[in-house]
C-alpha cells in the first residue's frame, strides 16, 4: 500500500468518525446554515444548471437546495451510477415531487428515475457542480468514498464550477491527492462560499 493510500484510509476513518460523533441538532443547524450561505451566494445565482448530489443521510442535507433551485427555474440535475463504474446526471421536473423521481440505486444513494433526461454541463448555462466528500482542503482536495464516480464525471467537463460541498469542521490542512484526483474549485459551508479557482 502507498503512502497516499494508506493516508486516505486513515483520514476517511477519522472524517467517518467525526460525522458519527455529530450530534443530529448540531448537524441539522450546520446544514440549514450551509443551505442558506448556498443559496444566497452569487455563483448560485449565476449558474443556470445545477448538478447536486442527493444527501445521504449522514451527509450535509441538499433536499432544500434541489426544491429551490426547481422552483427558481434552473436546469436540476442528480447523479445516478452506472454499471461501467462512470455517472450520468438526470434532469429533475419542476412540476414534480423530488422523492417520486428518485429511487434507491447504488451504495443506497437515492438515484433519479432512468427515464428522467440526461443532462450535460453546457459552458454557455454557467454549470455548477456540488460534490460530496468526507473531507476537503483549501487547495482543492478532496477525500471523496474511494469508488472514483466523481473524479471521472468531472475530468469530462474542465469548464464546469466544482464546489465541495461540507461543513467547516471536514475541512484539513492538507488531503493526499492522486493523479487521477479532481481538484476543485471552492467549499461551500456554513460560512460565505469560497472559491480559489475558476
Amino acid at each position: 500500500m502507498t503512502d497516499q493510500i494508506a493516508a486516505k484510509k486513515q483520514l476517511r476513518q477519522n472524517m467517518r468518525q467525526k460525522r458519527r460523533n455529530l450530534p443530529s441538532l448540531e448537524k441539522q443547524a450546520l446544514d440549514q446554515q450551509m443551505t442558506q450561505q448556498f443559496l444566497s451566494s452569487t455563483l448560485y445565482s449565476a449558474c443556470e444548471q445545477l448538478f447536486c448530489f442527493v444527501s445521504l443521510p449522514q451527509e450535509p442535507n441538499t433536499m432544500a437546495i434541489l426544491r429551490q433551485a426547481l422552483a427558481d427555474g434552473k436546469c436540476v440535475a442528480v447523479p445516478r451510477c452506472l454499471p461501467d463504474k462512470t455517472m450520468q446526471f438526470h434532469r429533475l421536473y419542476p412540476d414534480k415531487d423530488i422523492t417520486v423521481q428518485l429511487s434507491p440505486g447504488t451504495y443506497g444513494v437515492f438515484e433519479p428515475l432512468e427515464d428522467l433526461p440526461v443532462v450535460t454541463p453546457d459552458e454557455a448555462a454557467h454549470p455548477l457542480c456540488l460534490v460530496p466528500g468526507l473531507a476537503f482542503d483549501r487547495m482543492g482536495g478532496r477525500l471523496g468514498y474511494g469508488a472514483g464516480y466523481y473524479d471521472r464525471f468531472l475530468e469530462k467537463y474542465p469548464f464546469l464550477l466544482k464546489i465541495g460541498y461540507a461543513a467547516s469542521i471536514f475541512i484539513t490542512d492538507e488531503v493526499p491527492m492522486e493523479p487521477t484526483d479532481q481538484r476543485l474549485d471552492g467549499i461551500a459551508t456554513e460560512y460565505p462560499l469560497e472559491v480559489w479557482n475558476g
